[in-house]
């Protein structure tokens, strides 16, 4: 998938959580000029977010075409080209780290939670704003029950951790974050409609990808778009968030 499709993907994620973001930096008390550190800021589809709450985004990233297009798109936006478990920063540079639908990626993510830690102020707060839970979901009808076996096959194919989110809270305490909180991001069906399908699909397609012929990919597609269209489906994955302080 080209850089510019995954951007696509995050700003559809980013969308997803954005009301959940501005809660937990009202939540926190976060103030106009703080310092926000994301780890693993990809493609810095977060970045107009976070400046539009009046913070200072900075990001980290390890893919380099990504870095690339955060820096073209994103100039205001600091990032460095680096690794999560590596931090390039001192002890207490952040008033805020945070990360987005990253730890699920990660073998060892307690690591990358104790270097956000590191790298934060004290008095500040570590966030993971969105960690699937996949081995949670709900999906109906059994058309899409099947598209969510594939699905997690594929992402645990990937390396994709897929129990994640039920996990935060217990990690941000491993790590010593004090007064840890872990929520649920809550689910909102409207009425359905093409965009929304497509927006969905899309990467449910390329998930997809390497489980079945592409003619079958095709023929999954239309089936699951006249359901999507008569109001019939529900797509549910918990996802959840945490926050701890220093």
């Amino acid at each position: 998938m080209k850089t510019a499709d995954w951007h696509n993907r995050y700003l559809t994620q980013a969308r997803w959580t954005k009301n959940l973001r501005r809660f937990i930096f009202d939540k926190l008390k976060a103030a106009p000029g703080q310092t926000v550190l994301e780890v693993g800021s990809g493609t810095g589809a977060l970045f107009s977010d976070i400046v539009y709450q009046g913070l200072r985004p900075f990001g980290v990233e390890i893919d380099l075409d990504r870095c690339e297009f955060s820096m073209n798109h994103s100039p205001d936006a600091p990032i460095t080209c680096a690794d999560g478990f590596r931090l390039p920063f001192k002890n207490g540079s952040f008033d805020f780290t945070v990360c987005h639908y990253f730890l699920l990626w990660l073998k060892k993510p307690q690591e990358v939670i104790k270097e956000m830690k590191r790298v934060t102020k004290t008095g500040g707060y570590v966030v993971a704003s969105a960690e699937p839970d996949y081995l949670s979901r709900i999906d109906y009808p059994e058309l899409f029950q099947n598209i969510g076996t594939m699905q997690n096959h594929s992402l645990a194919f990937q390396g994709v951790n897929l129990t994640m989110g039920r996990k935060l809270g217990w990690m941000f305490r491993e790590a010593g974050l004090q007064g840890v909180h872990l929520g649920l991001l809550a689910g909102e069906w409207r009425q359905s409609s093409l965009d929304a399908f497509e927006s969905e699909w899309d990467m449910i397609a390329y998930d997809l990808g390497g489980m079945a012929p592409i003619e079958r990919i095709l023929e999954i597609k239309e089936e699951a778009m006249q359901s999507w269209l008569k109001g019939q489906a529900t797509i549910f994955i918990p996802t959840f968030y945490a926050h701890g302080r220093l």
